[in-house]
């Protein structure tokens, strides 16, 4: 029997990186073995989501026809063997629902869908957005709280809404960080048992404490058996082993090694962090989308410190050889 569709979408919500050539062309064979080998490492149903065109993934700076490229090859790889989802980024609700269609006619399991913005939204029309899309395309909705995302002063998700959000057919779970950490954990424990909440903050394992259904992750690239370790752990309710991981691995080598004047700049987008990060541990992906801007040397240096000094590579699996004679398909 089929495992319902908010107990698939739950574990690690791993977004994946886009791999591309210097003219950033798709470079859709690499793609493929890159998930290809992400589910022969142990990526299965229960234990996480393979996300494409997520923030990492460059979601926003995709074009259709580049969105419509890797939805398919996702749907064609997974084929139920792991739960997939795809990131949509759209002010236009009729835009966002088109691709929640096309999505779901592909075979993927949720979509990932930030708010409107261009000015700032009030409430009503973020949930007007969210529920053109429930009622236009049948796929699980995951909610992404993105008050980085938007113009001064931001908008968050609020108590109210996320209420509201349940009550969409769809809506299967939240990408849920906020810069108020009491109320971080007060959804979680209030509305835990309507939504699934992906901890989007990581401190530690404060959200599963609580209620949380899983977390967002990008190391899981490289280091498949990190990640699956931290969500064995967090799912059988062993919270002091895995944050005791995480604090020797990510959390102490961090604080020591980047400090304050070595962390990523801000940017419009993820890309060039998410390509540094990877670099750094092995994978390269190919060059950031225009007209993002490339990490500072001083950013660089620092985060190589951090993987020299984590242990972090004692995990990682990737061989970039697996890409050798791989033709440089381009779409």
């Amino acid at each position: 029997m089929a495992m319902p569709l908010k107990d698939r979408i739950q574990g690690i919500l791993l977004s994946m990186p886009t791999i591309n050539d210097e003219e950033h062309n798709l470079l859709t064979d690499r793609q493929r073995a890159h998930l290809r080998w992400l589910i022969d490492r142990g990526f299965k149903e229960g234990s996480g989501v393979l996300l494409i065109a997520g923030g990492m993934g460059e979601g926003y700076f995709l074009d259709d026809n580049e969105w419509y490229t890797l939805t398919d090859l996702l749907a064609e790889e997974a084929q139920g063997k792991v739960a997939t989802g795809v990131g949509i980024f759209e002010l236009s609700a009729r835009r966002a629902a088109s691709k929640a269609r096309y999505a779901a006619n592909a075979g993927i399991d949720c979509i990932q869908m930030g708010p409107p913005h261009y000015l700032l939204p009030n409430e009503q029309e973020v949930f007007d957005h969210y529920k053109y899309v429930n009622d236009a395309a049948d796929i699980g909705i995951v909610a992404y709280n993105t008050p980085w995302a938007m113009p001064n002063p931001g908008f968050d998700f609020s108590h109210g809404l996320l209420d509201r959000f349940a009550t969409l057919e769809h809506m299967v779970g939240i990408k849920w960080s906020t810069s108020d950490y009491r109320q971080f954990l007060r959804m979680i424990h209030v509305l835990g048992d309507r939504l699934n909440f992906f901890d989007n903050n990581r401190i530690f394992t404060h959200g599963a404490r609580i209620g949380s259904k899983g977390f967002t992750d990008f190391l899981g690239n490289v280091a498949p058996r990190l990640s699956l370790k931290k969500w064995e752990l967090v799912s059988h309710g062993r919270f002091d082993e895995c944050d005791e991981m995480e604090s020797r691995l990510e959390f102490n080598p961090a604080a020591k090694e980047i400090g304050p004047e070595g962390m990523p700049a801000a940017g419009m987008g993820e890309g060039p962090v998410a390509r540094m990060m990877l670099r750094a541990l092995g994978m390269d992906t190919g060059p950031a989308f225009p007209a993002q801007v490339s990490q500072p040397p001083s950013v660089v240096e620092a985060y190589m410190r951090f993987v020299q000094a984590s242990g972090i590579l004692q995990w990682v699996d990737w061989d970039q050889t697996i890409f050798d004679g791989l033709p440089a398909t381009k779409r």
